[in-house]
């Protein structure tokens, strides 16, 4: 029996989990929130956003899919590079970098498959691993634009992808980079997390204030008997201390003298 009541509650329990739960969403509704923030360009910026020199790229083709590429809806993680790594690539490396189409600047993912020096520059040919021709075609003396397409100069990229990735992922972070993804997902459920806490603060101040005008009461009934006990207490000497009335002696009765 004494066990029993020792042993936690189920609705305790239940309690517990349902507030670890509540906790571990906000931990990851901040995380998420950092990497949409993160990996979220200005409209007409062809930067890549990083954390600590990571960039987490969302795949929005399936230009690269392949054995070792990734689909589209893939959340791809690329290191940032500095100047020196920029000319330092190779054949094989996955990059990321500013593509134009049409003369619009844009972000692309896509593999090495040419590497070419010109005038102190590095220009890189670079080709999706499901397309079937490669981006541009290399002339010597250009900037990179040609009528073949387009071939990348160093200064244009912005990361190589080191190999990390989680399918399907580069969905949820595309929708949740709209304002009414971002509202669905993260700000409607931590507006109702808040107000969950907010109901349940007041619950327990209300449940405490009520806790505390038991306690009063209790109090105060307690000082009422202790001043009874002793008022009676101190009636009680007063009481003993009084001196008891002196008997009164017998009237002879009439026609008892004693007679010689």
């Amino acid at each position: 029996m004494e066990a029993t009541k020792k042993s936690p509650s189920v609705k305790k329990i239940l309690s517990i989990v349902g507030n670890t739960i509540l906790w571990l969403f906000v931990a990851f509704a901040i995380v998420i929130t950092v990497i949409v923030f993160a990996s979220t360009s200005k409209s007409g910026d062809d930067s890549l956003p990083t954390i600590g020199g990571l960039a987490f790229v969302s795949i929005k083709s399936d230009s690269m899919a392949g054995k070792d590429g990734f689909k589209k809806g893939t959340l791809i993680f690329v290191n940032s590079l500095t100047d020196a790594e920029k000319k330092d690539l190779k054949v094989g490396d996955v990059i990321t970098f500013t593509f134009l189409k049409d003369g619009t600047k844009d972000l692309n993912t896509h593999r090495i498959v040419e590497v070419h020096e010109d005038g102190g520059t590095t220009y890189y040919v670079t080709k999706g691993d499901n397309n079937p021709v490669a981006d541009g075609v290399y002339s010597a003396g250009s900037d990179g634009h040609s009528s073949s397409g387009y071939v990348v100069p160093e200064v244009e990229v912005h990361g190589k992808w080191n190999g990390h990735k989680i399918a399907g992922f580069g969905s949820i972070l595309l929708y949740l980079q709209t304002r009414t993804g971002f509202f669905v997902v993260i700000i409607l459920p931590l507006i109702a997390f808040f107000l969950y806490e907010l109901v349940r603060f007041i619950m327990v101040v209300m449940s405490l204030k009520g806790k505390k005008t038991e306690d009063e009461i209790r109090q105060r009934v307690m000082e009422e008997l202790l001043r009874a006990q002793q008022a009676a207490q101190t009636d009680a000497p007063a009481a003993a201390s009084e001196p008891a009335a002196p008997a009164e002696e017998p009237k002879p009765e009439e026609g008892s003298e004693n007679k010689e």
